[in-house]
């Protein structure tokens, strides 16, 4: 058990007590030996295994009203936006969320705020990327919780089965 842990040592938070002096805590020596410490924007450039965002861009103004409702997020740092969270609505809360994780132009996900509140309350899937969703999930009832979930399992477009969960 050392002195930290035992409970019937008093702390009086002075220097001593660790039997440390204050002026043996830090010199200008210390001080200046991280001055080449720095993170420039340009340091991570070379590496796309990163979990950084390389880009943010404000890109589209959806209703011409020379406001960009829109931003592209490029993760790996390739030039294709892999998420677009857009403002559909105007009210300042982002209403959509598109994600391209492959780079293909087709959106395999998307969050969607279907019923204004500014919360994002339905999941649209598209497993196989052929532009079709294959599974939406809902919160119909504005809860907070997923409570309908239909799929397509054959893509063609119209879902075979609906379920309240």
């Amino acid at each position: 058990m050392s002195e930290y842990d035992d409970p019937t040592i008093e702390d009086d938070f002075t220097t001593d007590a660790y039997e440390t002096e204050s002026t043996e805590d830090y010199t200008t020596e210390d001080s200046t030996a991280y001055a080449d410490d720095t993170y420039t924007e340009d340091a991570y450039a070379e590496d796309t295994t990163s979990d950084d965002v390389y880009t943010a861009t404000a890109d589209t103004d959806i209703d011409g009203d020379g406001v960009n409702e829109s931003v592209s997020y490029d993760a790996d740092g390739d030039g294709y936006a892999e998420t677009i969270e857009s403002d559909m609505d105007g009210d300042g809360w982002v209403d959509t969320v598109a994600t391209d994780a492959d780079g293909d132009g087709i959106a395999e996900s998307g969050f969607l705020d279907t019923d204004g509140d500014t919360f994002l309350d339905t999941v649209v899937s598209d497993a196989n990327a052929d532009g079709i969703a294959d599974t939406v999930e809902s919160d119909t009832d504005a809860d907070g919780f997923i409570d309908t979930v239909a799929t397509d399992a054959d893509g063609d477009g119209a879902f075979e089965s609906v379920q309240t969960v």
